[in-house]
C-alpha cells in the first residue's frame, strides 16, 4: 500500500464505491485479501519446519472487535476454516 489517506478520505471512498455494490461485497473483499495473506505466511512459516507446509491443520486465533474491522477478521477466519 503506497501513501496515507484520513479517515474521513477512506470514508468517502468507501461510501462511492459501496453505492453500486451489492451490500457486504466490501467486507467480502477485505475478508478475502486478509485470508489470502494470513495463508500465505502460514504457508511460509510452515514450509521451514518439519511440518507439512500449508494452512490445513494450522491453528489459527482470530481476536476480532466489534464493527466492519472485527466483521472483516471473522469471514477471513471463516475462510480460513475451510482451506
Amino acid at each position: 500500500m503506497d501513501g496515507a489517506w484520513t479517515a474521513a478520505a477512506v470514508r468517502r471512498a468507501e461510501a462511492q464505491l459501496m453505492a453500486t455494490l451489492p451490500p457486504g461485497t466490501l467486507m467480502q473483499r477485505a475478508a478475502a485479501g486478509l485470508a489470502a495473506e494470513c495463508a500465505a505466511i502460514l504457508k511460509e512459516q510452515r514450509s521451514t519446519r518439519t511440518e507439512r507446509a500449508g494452512v490445513y491443520g494450522a491453528t489459527v486465533i482470530v481476536l476480532a472487535g466489534p464493527g466492519d474491522n472485527g466483521g472483516d477478521a471473522l469471514f477471513a477466519a471463516a475462510r480460513l476454516d475451510r482451506k
